[in-house]
Parts: structure tokens; sequence; C-alpha cells
């Protein structure tokens, strides 16, 4: 398959969940340009996620605590406080 034919290939699937991908899929897939596949990722992303948005984590100390979230396996959370 020639690069133009996996684009355009690619291009058909953009935004779609799929389960039955054949070899011969993946491997032209894994024949596109880095930059062409990060591109593919954004887009899709953006279809589903607000693109002005930025989700902010921290890290605290374990010894202040007082996390916001409700990890029942972290030490920081503050429930385990």
């Amino acid at each position: 398959m020639s690069l133009a034919q996996a684009l355009s290939f690619s291009n058909a699937c953009v935004g779609q969940v799929r389960h039955n991908w054949t070899r011969e899929e993946v491997r032209t897939l894994f024949r596109l340009p880095f930059p062409e596949l990060i591109h593919r990722a954004a887009s899709v992303h953006r279809q589903h996620f607000d693109s002005t948005e930025v989700q902010i984590s921290t890290l605290l100390s374990i010894k202040t605590g007082g996390c916001p979230e409700d990890c029942a396996y972290c030490p920081q959370s503050a429930q385990s406080i």
C-alpha cells in the first residue's frame, strides 16, 4: 500500500472506535509518518474533549496529606488521615 493510500485509508478511520483491525490495516497505520499520527490523535482527542481545558494535578507531601481526591490506595488522601 502506498503512502497516499495509507493516508486516505486512515482519514476514513479517524474518530471511529474499532475492535476488528486486520493486520494490514495495523501495518498501514505503523507506516504513517509520526507527525501525521500525532495530528490524527489530537484530532480524535478534540472530538471528545475541550481543547482549551487543562487538567491540573498536584502531588502533596505524604507528611502534610490533605489531597482532595478520595483514592483509597493513596496515603495522601484526606480520607485516609
